[in-house]
């Protein structure tokens, strides 16, 4: 079904109530416990469980490792874009490589790149920003748990579901995972010359995206991209569209939060070949709700979010079509995509 309307509420809860603590709380960035509360929100309660701590523990090791490897490369440029280059790189093997923990992996990466990153203008507070950061990860993880453990599958408010299957490396073409690493380092390098000058919080997006979309076989590189910038375009019209009411009362912005959540949640819940945009368009509605602490009107950062993972689309798969050339692949790539469908039915003939 497209929609899950019992999941999407449940998650919409979770959200929502996430970034009210965060608020409350006072962390200078709430809408990372909205996104962190979006991420973990599974109808089994295990998974909600086990992701939220592999996004937590995740945070705190790339958070720490990311803030020495920054002081230990501050002065060297050259350094600094190796070492993103090889967390990117890193971070895209080790998700395919180590599925019960790819998103542990992720997370820890991409929070040491955005310390590297954030060193680039301000090491002085860099400390300060990675003990934020992760206090909103948790608060929208443990959120997440609470309300999970209370909705359970017993509940009448939840179904429970398995877990999401990753690609799985040993059926995929060496040298096409190893296209995937090297374009994503590429990307790494190239983003901040890329939003030099603009603010950090949009330059990581093309990061972030890519990542997530150099991910997989190849079929699962478009889904991405694709679901990817659609739940992202839709969840931006609908932060803007929230915003721009320039509404001074909390109830009723908490209110339209919800509902919007419900809805771009139920998608992100059900199986469509689309739901992945739900959760990107769930990302992109509490970066928009959130961007100024509550309901007041700010465009800017929403805006900078959407041209970030538009780039980030558009320079991912520029990159990965260079790197496949230079590999002596055609484009399009049919020839690997044939392989790939050889190798998944023979390991699927081969399964017990």
């Amino acid at each position: 079904m497209f929609f899950n309307y019992v999941l999407g509420l449940r998650t919409s809860l979770m959200v929502t109530l996430a970034a009210i603590i965060a608020l409350l709380v006072d962390v200078d960035d709430p809408w990372w416990s909205a996104m962190s509360a979006l991420t973990v929100a599974n109808a089994d309660w295990t998974n909600v469980w086990r992701k939220g701590m592999q996004r937590v523990i995740g945070t705190i090791i790339g958070g720490f490792s990311g803030y020495w490897i920054a002081l230990m490369v501050k002065n060297y440029h050259f350094f600094q874009w190796i070492a993103v280059g090889s967390l990117a790189a890193f971070a895209i093997y080790k998700r395919m490589a180590s599925p019960n923990f790819a998103y542990a992996w992720l997370l820890g990466s991409v929070t040491a790149m955005l310390a590297i990153y954030a060193s680039f203008t301000q090491i002085e507070g860099l400390f300060l920003l990675m003990v934020d950061r992760t206090i909103a990860v948790v608060i929208g993880v443990m959120t997440a748990a609470v309300v999970s453990y209370f909705m359970n599958e017993d509940s009448s408010l939840a179904v429970g579901i398995g877990p999401y299957l990753p690609p799985n490396i040993d059926t995929m073409d060496k040298n096409w995972v190893f296209a995937l690493c090297v374009s994503g380092a590429a990307v790494a390098v190239i983003a901040p010359i890329v939003y030099v000058g603009h603010d950090l919080a949009a330059m990581v997006q093309i990061i972030i995206t890519s990542l997530v979309v150099l991910y997989g076989p190849a079929v699962s590189v478009k889904k991405f991209a694709l679901n990817r910038t659609l739940g992202c375009f839709i969840g931006g019209l609908m932060g803007f569209a929230l915003i721009g009411l320039g509404l001074q009362s909390f109830f009723w912005w908490g209110l339209l939060l919800a509902i919007g959540l419900f809805f771009l949640a139920s998608v992100h819940q059900g199986d469509s070949y689309w739901s992945y945009a739900g959760m990107q368009g769930g990302y992109a509605f509490v970066v928009a709700a959130l961007a100024s602490s509550g309901p007041v009107d700010n465009f800017n950062q929403v805006i900078d979010r959407l041209v970030g993972v538009v780039l980030g689309v558009l320079i991912s798969i520029a990159v990965l079509v260079v790197v496949r050339i230079w590999q002596g692949a055609d484009f399009p790539d049919i020839e690997h995509m044939n392989r790939q469908r050889a190798l998944e039915a023979q390991v699927k003939k081969e399964r017990p």
